[in-house]
């Protein structure tokens, strides 16, 4: 948990960054499905996932709202201890994984394969949201969510906002994208 709680934000503004004390129980439900549902299994599959985002307070997410273009409201998602109105508990996390950004931006597999391999292998995946260019990171972040009620999308910043959900590839390109991406990351 305490890689979760940590955030830029926070230690710049001088902000608490924890759960409210009576729903410390729903962030850690949110949470442990998180992790044991998601970032477990990807872990396990390629090696140590880096969190560079986990849990927010409102007053945390506040802040990234007014000066670093967070989402607004962030409840059920990044704000583990306040569920979505529309879609119950939930937590999410900025992620990057070393062999998965290092096989990308090599360009020896598409960012895309990662995405692909989640939909095909990770059931209770909610959603995931591509981050960054190449010119602006040595990492391939993505945020990756788990949702009570799920969202089942996939969107991307890179190279322009689009909704990758709305074409899933046949399951023939799944399989040869997912094979290019164990391939690139030597499993």
């Amino acid at each position: 948990m305490r890689e979760f709680l940590y955030s830029e934000i926070a230690v710049h503004y001088r902000l608490l960054n924890a759960p409210e004390k009576e729903r410390v129980d729903i962030a850690i439900e949110a949470g442990s499905k998180l992790c044991n549902l998601l970032l477990e299994p990807l872990q396990k599959r390629f090696g140590r996932v880096h969190v560079r985002s986990g849990y927010r307070s409102l007053e945390v997410n506040a802040a990234g709202v007014e000066k670093h273009n967070c989402a607004a409201d962030n409840r059920g998602f990044h704000t583990w201890d306040h569920p979505s109105e529309n879609n119950g508990i939930g937590a999410t996390a900025c992620i990057s994984i070393p062999s998965i950004s290092r096989a990308v931006l090599a360009q020896t597999c598409s960012y895309e394969a990662i995405a692909w391999w989640i939909h095909d292998n990770l059931p209770e995946w909610s959603h995931l949201e591509f981050f960054a260019t190449p010119e602006h990171s040595d990492e391939v972040c993505f945020n990756i969510g788990w949702l009570s009620k799920p969202l089942k999308t996939v969107t991307t910043w890179r190279g322009g906002p689009k909704a990758l959900h709305k074409r899933i590839p046949s399951t023939e390109e799944r399989a040869m994208l997912t094979q290019s991406l164990l391939n690139a990351c030597g499993i």
